[in-house]
């Protein structure tokens, strides 16, 4: 950016709004406080960092996303659009820097800084022209904003990234990906599949219901926020995405239909479940995590042909126990949740082959798993597990990041183990036992207190040296 904007912008700012909030990096270091401070003052939430992510996971992405979406949408009430701004230069993004209060008010947004957890400084991504009505709209909205969810008693920081330009779509055969091919298609009978997402479209886009013949529709990650009802004119319909959408859940109702199989809702501000939704009974796989939902008793009553369910982070501290209605039920995510135990009504979902509960807050899993004849993946790193019930037919186990003290026998009898995850617990002896699974391909067992004694060197040496000698990857 021009050295005069430094300097210039920042007191004209002050001039038009009085305190000012909007800081570029480089200013708000020289005139605010630097970046050990701010990073005391405003501490980053919501990052969690896991093995095998290269960044962290931030478990605030609901929260950070509505930031984002009303900070693009105050936006554009000034008419004043990110995606049609050309980028100054080959950044294609301006990162953010939200400053929070303990009220939920803006304290401060500071942008233009690489990777918020280095804070390295970017250079030019606007011109002067649009920084200075990026700024002068960005001060307007921190005066009137306040967090509509509270998070936390604390000031904290959220990090945002603002996209700017179009990206261009890539043709692919057989594929409508943009608006204006969608128009221009003269044989829209034999089109099956639209893919509509990321387009920045404020409103849903009546060209689609010149497909009569569609099958996938992905409006995904767009600024929609009203569905209209004649979508389900489309009788041929199968997946539909409405994911990263902030849908008007009062007026958009869910109709009785026998063709919609895949349906995606998360990050579309679903704070309960619509009872419409229940009518979707043919439903086989429902994504409705990223959603801040309060679950009623019924709300799995009647999708009995359900394979698939993703809950993640939806922050739900309990089920309902019409979840044990999925009896079909093949695959449940319950990542990132606030669960203290595991209902046994999961127990009873007997189809089930992948369970996915890490990131919780679980003591222990109920002794009803083990009569699960189906189950076969189970995730369940990052809790605070120190027993494991009997879990016969398991292929792939992950207990990392857990408090196990003493390794558990039960992993000694899973015959059909391929890859076993107990990273980072507090285990002092070397589970010699493993040599004894002949069908395991991976283990991870780094992060435990295994090398007390040289005695003990020596036997995990050895184990090791064993499983090596099998082809089984060790970590």
């Amino acid at each position: 950016m021009k050295k005069l904007l430094f300097y210039v912008l920042p007191f004209l700012s002050v001039a038009v709004f009085g305190q000012q909030k909007v800081y570029s990096f480089k200013r708000f270091e020289e005139k605010v406080m630097g970046v050990a401070a701010l990073n005391k003052t405003y501490p980053t939430i919501g990052l969690v960092k896991l093995v095998n992510f290269h960044q962290p996971v931030n478990i605030y992405d609901v929260e950070k996303g509505q930031v984002l979406y009303d900070y693009q949408k105050f936006a554009r009430n000034k008419n004043f659009r990110f995606h049609q701004i050309p980028t100054y230069k080959s950044n294609h993004y301006v990162p953010v820097q939200v400053l929070f209060n303990e009220k939920g008010e803006i304290d401060y947004f500071v942008y233009g800084f690489q990777n918020g957890f280095k804070n390295k400084y970017v250079s030019d991504s606007l011109s002067i022209e649009d920084e200075r009505r990026m700024i002068e709209i960005s001060e307007e909205f921190c005066k009137a904003y306040n967090l509509p969810i509270k998070i936390t008693n604390q000031r904290f920081a959220l990090l945002i990234s603002i996209n700017l330009g179009m990206p261009p779509r890539m043709s692919r055969k057989n594929v409508i990906s943009t608006l204006v091919m969608a128009e221009n298609c003269d044989k829209p009978d034999t089109v099956k599949s639209l893919m509509l997402n990321s387009l920045y479209l404020e409103h849903f886009p009546d060209v689609v219901f010149k497909f009569k013949n569609l099958e996938k529709l992905d409006i995904s990650n767009n600024f929609i926020e009203k569905i209209p009802n004649e979508i389900w004119h489309l009788k041929k319909l199968k997946l539909l995405s409405l994911s990263g959408n902030r849908i008007d859940y009062t007026n958009f109702k869910f109709r009785r239909n026998k063709h919609l199989k895949d349906l995606n809702l998360q990050f579309t501000s679903m704070s309960e479940m619509p009872k419409s939704l229940k009518r979707n009974r043919n439903l086989e796989v429902l994504f409705l995590g990223n959603n801040r939902i309060n679950f009623l008793r019924n709300d799995f009553n009647r999708m009995k042909h359900l394979k698939a369910l993703n809950l993640y982070n939806v922050k739900s501290q309990i089920l309902p126990k019409s979840i044990s209605k999925l009896k079909n039920l093949e695959e449940l995510d319950l990542y990132f949740n606030d669960l203290q135990f595991l209902p046994k009504e999961v127990c009873q979902l007997s189809k089930l082959k992948t369970l996915a509960i890490a990131n919780n807050q679980l003591w222990n899993l109920p002794e009803e798993i083990s009569k699960m004849p189906n189950l076969q993946f189970l995730y369940a790193h990052h809790n605070r597990l120190n027993f494991l019930p009997n879990l016969p037919n398991l292929r792939l186990l992950d207990i990392g990041y857990n408090l196990f003290k003493v390794f558990p026998e039960q992993v000694y009898q899973l015959k059909d183990l391929e890859e076993f995850d107990i990273t980072h617990n507090e285990i002092i002896e070397i589970p010699e036992g493993l040599i004894a699974l002949n069908k395991l391909q991976k283990v991870y067992i780094r992060g435990n207190d295994f090398n007390k004694t040289e005695i003990q060197n020596v036997k995990l040496a050895m184990l090791i040296d064993s499983l090596e000698k099998r082809r089984v990857l060790v970590r």
